[in-house]
């Protein structure tokens, strides 16, 4: 019996605590200022999250302070589904911390978003459904690409990974139809298998035997690689000479297996393929022919 009513204690704690917890939910408190609402996050600090605006606004400019309060997030979910905004403009938010989740979710007529440098991270869902944004600028410096960040952005055609991001997560440009190039920093060492699902047009920039570079092979993901070689180095010791003329014959004749960025080095006309055609042109090279091709010189082709 004590230990009946010991549980039911324990019970009544818990369901207590979170009956308080939705109850301090409820009552948050909102302001509204010169057309602004928000609300408090430090009190003492006179520090607020942006809560929205009384009436809907196709360009949109989130100032740095309302009234005497500084801003330094942006709530959760604010412009949901909002079918007005166009445009938003964070450069003047000096002090812009946080970006709440899904605070743009299914904007359908934002076109272009840039994250000021001041923002710690990015948000889970921020821009799922906006699908007219064309262009997303990250001038922060995150670890993480989180959940669907850009799910079903069917018109984003630009977009930047920062080299902190270490991580990409599941969906984060899932369905972004219109995104023909994306470049993978070599600092990123994982991605989530449906990071770019049902991203037909897509290309990857990555660097020779990154985390990006397998991914791209493992998933069938068109990718250039970005590394700089010298055009006609197909052994890849810094140095053009006969040695790599014998590594290009031995590839042809199948004795050898030049890695993707010996290949980059090794195809001296640029045709997409190593041949015996290579091998004559950087043959001619070196007796000192006369050759349309920049044998030699740092490409990125």
């Amino acid at each position: 019996m004590k230990t009946l009513l010991k549980s039911v204690a324990a019970v009544g704690i818990i369901f207590t605590l979170i009956f308080s917890t939705a109850v301090a939910a409820m009552a948050e408190t909102y302001y509204t200022y010169d057309g602004y609402r928000y609300r408090d996050v430090d009190f003492n600090a006179g520090t607020i999250s942006f809560s929205g605006t009384e009436d809907s606004i196709a360009e949109l400019v989130i100032p740095d302070k309302i009234a005497t309060k500084t801003i330094v997030g942006i709530d959760d979910y604010v412009f949901y589904n909002n079918d007005v905004l166009t445009n938003i403009d964070l450069s003047q938010a000096e002090h812009l911390a946080t970006i709440g989740i899904g605070a743009f979710y299914g904007c359908n007529k934002l076109e272009e978003l840039v994250v000021p440098s001041t923002v710690q991270y990015l948000s889970e869902y921020m821009l799922t459904d906006c699908s007219s944004l064309k262009s997303l600028e990250i001038n922060m410096s995150p670890s993480i690409i989180p959940d669907e960040m850009c799910n079903r952005c069917f018109s984003l055609e630009t977009v930047n990974i920062p080299d902190t991001v270490t991580e990409i997560r599941r969906y984060a440009f899932g369905s972004c139809a219109s995104l023909q190039y994306i470049e993978i920093p070599a600092t990123v060492t994982t991605i989530a298998q449906s990071a770019f699902y049902n991203c037909p047009n897509l290309t990857l920039g990555v660097w020779f035997g990154s985390y990006g570079y397998e991914y791209a092979k493992t998933h069938n993901i068109p990718y250039i690689l970005l590394d700089s070689v010298l055009l006609g180095d197909a052994n890849g010791d810094g140095y053009v000479n006969i040695s790599d003329v014998t590594d290009i014959q031995r590839a042809v004749a199948e004795m050898d297996t030049l890695d993707d960025l010996r290949k980059k080095a090794a195809d001296v006309n640029g045709d997409g393929v190593v041949t015996i055609d290579d091998a004559t042109i950087l043959q001619m090279y070196l007796a000192e022919f006369a050759t349309d091709y920049p044998i030699g010189v740092v490409t990125a082709q």
